[in-house]
């Protein structure tokens, strides 16, 4: 249910930066801005908080909490540039439409090939804590 909620948060806030994105009048695009960032405060509260503590409750493996801390991060620091980015191109118009391209195409880069990477160099089977020794008999 919590995974479903903060989903339904992060469509809220990538739907409410569309809108900003097309709005006409000035005061209409910010409140769309403002409406954004209010639903990213949830998400982000879930990735630093809950999904970590729960995390940390189901492995004990210090590996994968690390890689989790790894990603959680790259993500909140990649997600939080969008909105910078948005206010400088779309809110006050001060960049230009390529350079507003390049770089969230630079942002989608780091939060999905980065993100992605980092995963997929987790080896699931190998672990730094010391391999216990088992007798088969």
């Amino acid at each position: 249910m919590l995974v479903a909620a903060v989903m339904g948060a992060d469509i809220a806030m990538i739907f409410a930066g569309y809108m900003g994105s097309v709005a006409l009048v000035p005061t209409v695009k910010w409140l769309w801005f403002v409406i954004g960032l209010v639903v990213y405060v949830p998400v982000v509260l879930a990735i630093v908080r809950i999904f970590r503590q729960t995390l940390i409750e189901k492995f004990t493996d210090v590996d994968r909490i690390e890689l989790y801390s790894k990603v959680s991060l790259l993500t909140i620091i990649v997600w939080s540039l969008y909105p910078i980015v948005w206010v400088f191109a779309v809110g006050t118009g001060g960049l230009g439409v390529s350079a507003e391209s390049i770089t969230y195409a630079v942002l989608d880069v780091c939060s999905k090939c980065v993100f992605s990477f980092m995963i997929v160099q987790f080896n699931v089977y190998e672990s730094r804590a010391p391999a216990t020794a088992r007798e088969f008999v």
